[in-house]
Parts: structure tokens; sequence; C-alpha cells
């Protein structure tokens, strides 16, 4: 922490810290998040980004020019997306080259916009290697496999087929479980978890 003086006034500021929350799909991270917020902690999602990004015009051109399969009258169709690309690595990898670099430039502008606050954190769905993700810390997410289905089964639009899918391809390229700076285990009630995230930011 950084302390400057203006007109004898004392003016705290942080060094800034970016964390890097990121798990399997269905292990809790959007209920880790709203944990966070509610300690006023700034947290930004991946996912939302995307999802932002798709709805902008000049995105949804790219897209028609260049995947127009997932276009469906002149919008993304992000269910279309989902079932499509995670029964063909080739499609996701292609769709994931397009736009995770657009997502890390939304990142770089609010780390930069952002640069007085002590913490940020970033929520990233497990993806391949990425240089963004490996210049912070990351803190891993986990649950059981079947604790997972069984949450991904209450979701609307998520069948067997395409839950089975996703964790299998998730398993495949997760290189972050196993090189993580903190982890969190996410099998038992939202108190618990509660609890594992108070200790967890004793620690940050």
């Amino acid at each position: 922490m950084i302390y400057n003086i203006y007109l004898n006034k004392i003016v705290k500021v942080f060094k800034l810290s970016v964390f890097i929350l990121i798990g399997p799909i269905g292990s809790g991270k959007s209920e880790v998040q709203n944990i966070l917020e509610d300690q006023n902690f700034r947290c930004y999602c991946a996912d939302k980004i995307v999802r932002s990004l798709y709805e902008k015009k000049d995105i949804i051109s790219d897209v028609k020019n260049i995947f127009p399969e997932y276009i469906e009258n002149e919008k993304i169709n992000l269910k279309l997306i989902r079932n499509i690309i995670f029964s063909n690595i080739k499609k996701i990898t292609e769709i994931e080259n397009f736009i995770q670099p657009k997502v890390v430039l939304e990142f770089k502008k609010i780390i930069k916009k952002n640069e007085n606050e002590k913490n940020l954190f970033f929520i990233f769905p497990i993806i391949k290697n990425s240089e963004f993700i490996k210049k912070y810390k990351t803190i891993y997410i986990d649950s059981k496999k079947e604790i997972r289905i069984k949450r991904l089964e209450k979701r609307k639009n998520y069948n067997k087929d395409i839950i089975n899918k996703i964790i299998e391809y998730q398993s495949s390229i997760d290189i972050y479980k196993d090189d993580s700076h903190y982890y969190i285990h996410n099998n038992n009630s939202l108190l618990n978890l509660k609890k594992s995230i108070k200790n967890l930011i004793k620690e940050l």
C-alpha cells in the first residue's frame, strides 16, 4: 500500500492485485462471485463479457461473416453455439480463437480503469492455456463430478448429453486444477462455501 499526500490529506493508493477464479462448469463460480461481491470486492465474469460482446453489432457482423451457422434472425444464437462447438473440437478452437482475445482486451481495460483498487477478481471457465491467466494468481474452485452434474441438470437448456460433452471437454484441457495458487472445494452447503471464502480472503 502506498500513501500519497494531497493538501494535507492522506490518500491511500493500493497496489492492485488481480486474481483469476477458475473452475469447471457447475463448480460454483457464480456463488463465489456473489459472496465476494457481498464483501465489496470487484468481480468480472468472462461469460458475462462474452454475452455482452455477442450483442454488439460489429461482433454480430464478424460472426455472420466467419461463422454464419451461429446466426439466427440476425442475432448470435448462444444455445446453438454451445450445442455445435461441444460436438466438434475444431469448432471449439475456432470460436475460442475468435472471442477470447476480445474478452482479454475487455479485462485489460477493466484493470486499467481500476488500477487504484486493492483487488480484482476475474471469473473464467476452463479454457485452453491462456497467457493472460498465467500473469496472475489463480483460485481454483472444484466440486465432485456427480454434484456438478446435479447442479447443471437444474439449469435451463442443459440436457445430459451436452452436460457430459462439456465436462469431458473441460477435463481434457484443464491445466489449472494441478497448478493453481489457491483451492476451494465446494461439495457441501452454501454456509461452508462462505466460510471457505472468508478463510481465502485472509490469505490473499
